[in-house]
C-alpha cells in the first residue's frame, strides 16, 4: 500500500475510533482492540511543557456524546512539537494543567481570560482577534462616535500588521522599524483611551479590557521573534475542529484521550517533516511485538 495513501495526515485523522480500529486491521493484517489503539501515543502525550523559548495556545469546545455541557480541547505548541489535551473547562485551572506555572518563556494566546495568570511581560495578545473586535466596533450600526473611534483603532492595526510585514520583508531596518512601531503604540493607547468613554457598553468595556492589558499587546517589541498573531496554534487545532464538525463527539475518558493523542502525534509529525503513518507503524510495530515504546522524537 503507497504510504502517502494511508498517512492520517491526508484525512484518516478526522475517522472514529472504530474508523481508526478497521484501517489498522486492514493496513498491517493484525487485531488490535480499540483499549491497544488507545494507548499507542501515551509517550506523546505524557509530555506537558516545553523548554522552547516561545509556546502558541488555544482552545477548542469538545462535545462528549452522553453529556449536556461541552469540555474542551486544549493545545500547547511549539516550533517542533504540539500537545492536546481534552479538560471539563475552559477555565485557568485547565490552562494551568497544560502550561506548566512554572514555564519562563513566552506565551501567545487569545484574549481568553483563562491565561490572565502568566506574566504581562511574558504574555503576547493575538494581534489578529484584537482587530477582528476591533472591526466589530468599526462597524457598530449605530456609528457615531464609537464607530469612529473603532475605525481609528482599525487603521492603526493595519498599520502595525503593515510595519511588521515591511521589516520581514527587509523593507526597514530594525531601527526605522522600531521607531515606527513606537509611534504607533502611542497612538493606538491614546485612541484606546478614547474608547473607554464611548456610550455603547459593549465597545466601551472592550477598550477597558485591551487597556488593562496594554503590557500584554506590545511583548513582540522586545524580540523580533515574538509573532503578532497566535496563528499557528490555530493551523494545529484545525484538524481537531475539522474532526469535530464531521464526525460525533467522544463518549468516554478513554475516547477523550484517544482523539487527543493521536492528533497530538499527528501534528508533532507535522512540525518534523515526518509520516504520521510511518511513526504511528512503528509505535504498533513494538506495541504487538511488546517491546518497549520507541522513542520517536527523542522526548
Amino acid at each position: 500500500m503507497d504510504q502517502k495513501q494511508c498517512d492520517p495526515c491526508d484525512g484518516c485523522c478526522h475517522d472514529s475510533l472504530r474508523g481508526y480500529r478497521i484501517f489498522l486491521i486492514n493496513f498491517f493484517i493484525v487485531r488490535l482492540f480499540l483499549c491497544a489503539i488507545r494507548s499507542l501515543t501515551f509517550p506523546v502525550a505524557t509530555v506537558t511543557w516545553f523548554r522552547s523559548p516561545l509556546i502558541h495556545a488555544d482552545e477548542t469546545s469538545h462535545h462528549r456524546n452522553d453529556e449536556q455541557s461541552l469540555r474542551w480541547c486544549w493545545l500547547v505548541a511549539s516550533d517542533d512539537l504540539v500537545y492536546e489535551q481534552i479538560l471539563y473547562s475552559r477555565s485557568t485551572s485547565s490552562a494551568k494543567k497544560v502550561i506548566d506555572e512554572d514555564y519562563a518563556g513566552i506565551v501567545v494566546s487569545d484574549q481568553c481570560p483563562s491565561y490572565n495568570w502568566i506574566a504581562a511581560d511574558r504574555h503576547q495578545l493575538c494581534w489578529a482577534h484584537v482587530k477582528r473586535n476591533l472591526q466589530q466596533m468599526a462597524d457598530y450600526s449605530g456609528g457615531g462616535h464609537t464607530a469612529y473611534i473603532g475605525r481609528h483603532l482599525c487603521l492603526l492595526t493595519n498599520a502595525i500588521f503593515h510595519t511588521r510585514h515591511r521589516y520581514e520583508q527587509d523593507e526597514l531596518n530594525y531601527a526605522l522599524y522600531l521607531r515606527r512601531m513606537r509611534r504607533l503604540q502611542k497612538s493606538f493607547d491614546h485612541w484606546l483611551s478614547k474608547g473607554t468613554d464611548v456610550m455603547v457598553k459593549r465597545y466601551r468595556g472592550r477598550c477597558k479590557l485591551l487597556l488593562k492589558h496594554r503590557e500584554s499587546l506590545w511583548v513582540f517589541l522586545k524580540k523580533v521573534s515574538i509573532p503578532l498573531t497566535n496563528n499557528e496554534a490555530e493551523r494545529c487545532i484545525r484538524g481537531f475542529v475539522i474532526q469535530r464538525k464531521i464526525s460525533f463527539g467522544t463518549t468516554s475518558d478513554a475516547g477523550d484521550k484517544f482523539r487527543s493523542r493521536i492528533h497530538t502525534l499527528i501534528e508533532t509529525c507535522k512540525k518534523r517533516g515526518l509520516s504520521a503513518m510511518s511513526v504511528l507503524s512503528e509505535i504498533i510495530t513494538a506495541v504487538v511485538a511488546k517491546r518497549p515504546y520507541p522513542n520517536i522524537f527523542g522526548l
